[in-house]
């Protein structure tokens, strides 16, 4: 009898998964980075394109980070 086996997800998978709860996080305070998505990794590490954003997103989300650290 084989024991099952656990994998730990692929690059693209935490990428991904990275994206989705970034942006539910962002989307919860109001902010959407349209251009958010993941990639593929870069130097061996998941990676997560933040893309652009229109000047007043930019500001709201410094304006968050200021006021809750």
């Amino acid at each position: 009898m084989s024991s099952p086996t656990t994998e730990s997800p692929t690059a693209d998978v935490i990428a991904l998964n990275a994206a989705r709860e970034l942006a539910a996080a962002l989307e919860a305070i109001g902010i959407v980075l349209p251009s958010l998505r993941p990639e593929e990794h870069v130097n061996g590490v998941e990676f997560v394109n933040l893309g652009g954003c229109a000047a007043d997103e930019a500001y709201a989300l410094a304006h968050w980070i200021r006021d809750h650290t």
